[in-house]
Parts: C-alpha cells; sequence; structure tokens
C-alpha cells in the first residue's frame, strides 16, 4: 500500500506525487532506488526503467554510449 504521504489528488484522480524536478517522491534522491518498491503502485510497475524521462530524472545520459552498443 502507497504511504498517503506520497498521494495527491488531480482532477479529481489520486495519484503519486512528484518533485519539482518530475521524480517521483518515492524515489531516494540520493540512493535513486524506489522506497516503496515492494509496494509500488501497478503504474509503475508498468513502468520502463530507462525511458528518457526516467534517465532524466536519474541525471543520466539520454543516448547509448557507442562502447554500450556493441
Amino acid at each position: 500500500m502507497v504511504p498517503e504521504e506520497f498521494v495527491v489528488e488531480r482532477e479529481g484522480a489520486r495519484c503519486m506525487d512528484q518533485r519539482g524536478d518530475g521524480a517521483c517522491v518515492a524515489l531516494d534522491p540520493v540512493t535513486k532506488l524506489c522506497t516503496i518498491y515492494a509496494d509500488r503502485p501497478q503504474t509503475c510497475r508498468d513502468f520502463t526503467r530507462g525511458e528518457t524521462i526516467c534517465r532524466r530524472i536519474l541525471g543520466r545520459p539520454l543516448t547509448v554510449p557507442a562502447s554500450d552498443k556493441l
């Protein structure tokens, strides 16, 4: 179950809140790991880690270096 302090209501729908940079409030800013991983909502379970928005929030390059393509 998602802790209530992580939930907000937007346009009548309950959803996970975000920080000003777009990061989920459940994401630990130091470790970049989910603090509620075992209890994360289905949307998070369906989210593909490493997508453009994810990489931007984590501060990682948006493209794969040529050395990683081999």
